[in-house]
């Protein structure tokens, strides 16, 4: 693969182009109207910035940082009361306070949070007369007032609390998120918050919380400067005006001291801030600024001081990434994703100081960064990319490794020659990526929205990633070795938004200017039911491409840990252009809302309770068993190894055949413990009647949940929050109860506007096995199916009366009615049929 004949040379720009290419770029944006709304849009960033660079200081214009209290409310709270506490001598400026229901995800309005409304709802008090809060102006006026501490000694000490106190449930996960500024230390403990709870008749409780103090400066940290120092680049390779070379060199002179300062503190103590200034955004910031600085490096506005001082910084951020007392790029086992050689943390770390060493070629390590950083891919290829092509963590992941990895194989192929785009494994994450799309969407981004593909949210990602945007970059690299892929890559592009943008953390501005060929010509792949094994995901798929008649589902049974959340057997579903149920996806990390978004009550999964009668939290791992694809079902069994249960198997399949449409769900449960079977619609209201939910959803879709065990269901109905930008924030939480060791029997059936709904009738069996069962399930009194089920430990052959023959679609075998008109059909322990009349 390696080919190091092609000669680089030093003078810039040379990286990602050169000067008699920049005709040629010029042009072409211009042409383009992706790229020139694109350029357009970074143009304005580049001069809103630098006007507001006119009035507020580069280090105060992100000064701002959110930090969060999460804690667990106790036994009989029944309202709570939030007191600030500013301590020690210095300066504090309180932007806002959030509260968030984190056992939810959702936010809980307050009175006066932002203090638009100046201190209404809020009172102050100090210990001596050289403390003042008051209102101030920010000196951004994006941001509006805040309340302004100032304490003159060490003594001194404000306190600002909250004069109402907010109602809460017991028991369960709130968080308190302070955004507040410190240009310095306070000499003392510095901010900490405390909470004192009340019962329900207004009694204040013994139990409360202080959190630990925050006392740190919030300078602007380099990654908030990032993306507008590429459109600064960006802005001047279009323009060749040195005033936007200039620009950026500011920036960088900014922001390489705060990335080596933070990477200092990060090895000392472990402490990161958003992990802005740990090896996964480091690498990536590091990518990024390398090529901004072959951007402007010959504008003429960098002086030969600055130079050395940027070198001086890239030389030592580079050694920090060698350094494994700051990041165990050595291990190839580490007890989370932060860590190891199979992390995309070392993924990131390794592509960026690659690319630090191709745009520098003559720093004295830059070939030892180099053959290291392509023996670390090397090894991630061939042992974490899995047999489908996966990154075996989540679609955001996936997407974020291939992002690091595109500039990387980009500038190795264009400066060495070394080609890694015909490395089967590199096809391959880019046809898991695009194997993935969910259904068009017609209700993602609102009403105005075009229908667009999605990827489906599992684990720590969401469905707005925008990862379809990658398509666009790297297909103009197979049109001639791979044409096939090329299309189908600008099918996912172009039926995916059409998005150029380079988004999420520590975006490359560049690419989205340089790569895209909006031209290209398009081919729809031929996408059906899919069983990604490595990373877990089973993907049961109908009428694929065929507008407002495609039917998606996604179930997850994962062997990974990963970025991972407890979710094992949860399903989101599509109809008809349409979400019905979504996995709520993820939040961000350091804001209080991540208790819910990796909890398994956020997932339509089943928990157990403790002694206590509290649902606990399933694993992070399950087994998938069986899976099978076919025209008239899809199947899928798991075995989910509860601690809490003995066994626990879910059986989820599709039955396709004769147009049923219908999800059939078998949790086979061998527990002594009571359990709780959770469902989230995406709908607006939603009615419950006997053993039967009707979700009235989107775009008048209805899902239509009919239990058939337990037989008369007890549900709570409540709210929990959804990512992804959907119009509806929140799904609909129902919980089932269920006794200890009884098993679950479900059908879901998405249908729109007024369709009839399924009857399910219920067939008698021998009462000497309870643990089979029977049923009829019909629409419009025409019948679709049988559904048997052999709940017990032993083959048992069921007596089923049927003029007609049946086949079951799990097996594909065929019964004929014998003279009595009995069908006799064995079924394996621990086993379901799904029959079809076939006459």
């Amino acid at each position: 693969m390696r080919n190091d004949s092609k000669n680089v040379t030093t003078k810039r720009p040379f990286a990602c182009y050169d000067t008699e290419q920049l005709e040629g770029i010029r042009t072409r944006i211009s042409m383009q109207p992706e790229l020139r709304e694109e350029y357009e849009r970074q143009l304005k960033l580049s001069d809103a910035f630098a006007e507001l660079e006119l009035s507020v200081p580069i280090q105060l214009i992100s000064a701002y940082r959110t930090n969060p209290f999460v804690f667990r409310t106790p036994v009989n709270a029944a309202n709570m009361k939030i007191s600030f506490y500013i301590r020690g001598k210095g300066d504090v400026w309180i932007r806002q306070v959030q509260v968030t229901n984190s056992e939810r995800g959702l936010p809980i309005p307050i009175a006066n949070g932002n203090f638009d409304q100046g201190v209404t709802g809020w009172e102050t008090a100090s210990r001596s007369s050289s403390s003042s809060a008051s209102l101030e102006r920010s000196e951004d006026s994006r941001l509006g007032q805040c309340l302004y501490v100032k304490n003159m000694s060490d003594n001194d000490q404000v306190l600002l609390a909250m004069t109402d106190p907010i109602p809460v449930y017991a028991q369960e996960h709130y968080s308190i998120q302070t955004t507040l500024r410190m240009d310095d230390r306070l000499s003392e403990d510095g901010v900490y918050t405390e909470i004192r709870f009340l019962d329900a008749a207004g009694q204040p409780m013994d139990a409360g919380y202080v959190s630990c103090p925050f006392n740190r400066k919030t300078p602007t940290n380099w990654a908030a400067l990032l993306e507008t120092a590429g459109a600064d680049a960006d802005a001047y390779m279009v323009t060749a005006d040195p005033l936007y070379a200039e620009r950026a060199k500011r920036k960088m002179l900014y922001m390489l001291p705060d990335m080596c300062q933070g990477m200092d503190i990060f090895k000392a103590t472990g402490w990161h801030d958003d992990d802005t200034y740990g090896a996964v955004h480091i690498g990536r910031g590091m990518a990024v600024l390398s090529v901004i600085y072959d951007q402007i490096a010959d504008s003429g506005v960098i002086l030969p001081e600055e130079d050395a001082a940027i070198q001086s910084h890239f030389r030592y951020i580079a050694g920090m990434m060698m350094d494994t007392e700051y990041y165990r790029f050595d291990l190839e086992q580490f007890p989370d994703e932060k860590g190891g050689k199979r992390s995309n943390w070392n993924a990131d770390r390794a592509t960026g100081l690659g690319i630090y060493a191709l745009i520098f070629p003559d720093e004295i390590l830059a070939e030892v960064y180099l053959a290291h950083a392509c023996a670390v891919v090397d090894w991630q290829l061939e042992h974490v990319v899995d047999q489908d092509g996966a990154w075996p963590e989540n679609i955001r992941y996936h997407g974020a490794v291939l992002h690091r990895y595109f500039l990387f194989f980009t500038l190795l192929q264009r400066l060495r020659g070394i080609d890694y785009w015909s490395h089967d494994k590199v096809k391959m994450m880019y046809r898991f990526l695009l194997g993935t799309v969910t259904p068009k969407d017609s209700v993602h981004g609102g009403p105005n929205s075009e229908p667009k593909l999605l990827f489906p949210a599992v684990g720590d990602s969401t469905v707005d990633d925008q990862w379809f945007r990658m398509f666009s970059y790297a297909a103009p690299f197979y049109v001639q070795s791979d044409p096939q892929l090329s299309r189908e890559m600008m099918w996912g592009w172009k039926h995916g938004g059409s998005v150029v943008r380079d988004t999420g953390s520590s975006p490359c501005t560049l690419l989205a200017l340089l790569y895209p060929q909006p031209e290209l010509p398009q081919e729809a792949p031929a996408l059906t039911s899919v069983h990604y094994a490595g990373i877990g995901y089973v993907i049961f798929r109908q009428h694929f491409g065929q507008w407002g008649q495609e039917n998606y589902a996604i179930f997850e049974s994962s062997p990974l840990t990963y970025h991972a959340h407890h979710d094992e057997g949860h399903f989101s579903l599509w109809a008809d252009a349409t979400p019905l149920t979504l996995d709520p996806g993820t939040g961000a990390y350091y804001n209080g809302d991540r208790h819910w978004y990796v909890n398994g009550h956020a997932h339509n999964v089943v928990q157990f309770m403790d002694e206590a009668g509290i649902a606990q939290n399933g694993p992070f791992k399950s087994i998938c068993e069986e899976v099978g694809f076919a025209d008239q079902l899809d199947y899928v069994r798991s075995s989910i190894p509860d601690d809490l249960a003995e066994t626990y198997h879910r059986h989820f399949a599709y039955v396709k055949a004769g147009g049923a449409n219908v999800y059939v769900i078998w949790d086979h449960i061998r527990s002594q413990r009571s359990s709780v079977w959770n469902l989230h619609t995406m709908s607006t209201s939603s009615d419950i009647e006997k053993n039967r939910i009707t979700a009235h959803c989107l775009n008048e879709m209805k899902l239509e949940v009919t239990f058939l065990e337990p037989g008369g269901i007890t549900a709570s109905t409540d709210h929990g929050a959804v990512s992804g930008a959907y119009s509806l924030a929140v799904q609909e939480h129902f919980r089932i109860s269920g006794d200890s060791g009884n098993d679950y029997l479900t059908l879901l059936y998405p249908k729109s506007g007024e369709s009839s709904g399924l009857t399910v009738q219920s067939l008698r069996v021998d009462p000497d096995y309870p643990e089979l069962r029977m049923y009829r399930v019909l629409r419009e009194e025409q019948v679709l199916f049988h559904l048997l089920v052999n709940g017990s430990d032993s083959v048992h052959t069921c007596s089923l009366r049927s003029d007609v023959p049946l086949l079951n679609l799990l097996n594909k075998t065929s019964y004929t009615p014998e003279s009595n008109g009995q069908c006799r059909i064995p079924i394996d322990a621990g086993r379901l049929a799904i029959l079809m009349e076939t006459e």
